[in-house]
């Protein structure tokens, strides 16, 4: 690989990384569009189920003030809910209510088709191989970062 093609890839992930920022989804029920973060502790919560607070911040790297700040707006929005840990009295549980997954649902069915929309004209085979490229770049990036605590399930495991 040239400087040339290294320079590009750095240009081209800028771009991307700064467009893919402005996406914002109003959905019908919400009062305010979903944050990135938002969007990303309800994909969790909807994947992998009820889970403490700590081991949400831990999941995404973040410290837990930070988390909880976005907890408490997703659980006045109704979005997610707290019960009590059966483990543990003393720890709350997060969860996705019913209106979350709807949100989720939603959300997740506007960003896959703005997806469509921008590759519907290319070969399959480009969209595959796009695929398999942003995949393996990610795996990269997580081992290069020392791994990945906000990484997704793998391929066909994204429950809807």
């Amino acid at each position: 690989m040239t400087d040339d093609d290294r320079d590009r890839i750095e240009r081209e992930l800028t771009l991307l990384v700064r467009r893919t920022q402005r996406i914002h989804v109003r959905l019908p029920g919400v009062a305010r569009h979903v944050e990135r973060a938002a969007y990303a502790i309800l994909g969790r919560l909807h994947d992998d189920g009820p889970m403490r607070l700590t081991a949400l911040a831990t999941l995404f790297g973040l410290d837990v003030s930070t988390v909880s700040r976005q907890v408490q707006s997703l659980q006045a929005e109704g979005l997610i809910s707290r019960s009590a840990d059966p483990g543990d009295r003393r720890a709350a549980l997060i969860q996705i209510t019913e209106h979350g997954t709807e949100v989720l649902r939603g959300m997740r069915a506007a960003r896959r088709e703005l997806l469509r929309d921008l590759t519907d004209s290319w070969p399959a085979r480009d969209r595959e191989r796009f695929a398999d490229l942003l995949e393996r770049f990610n795996e990269g990036v997580a081992e290069k970062l020392g791994g990945a605590p906000d990484s997704l399930p793998q391929k066909g495991l994204v429950r809807d």
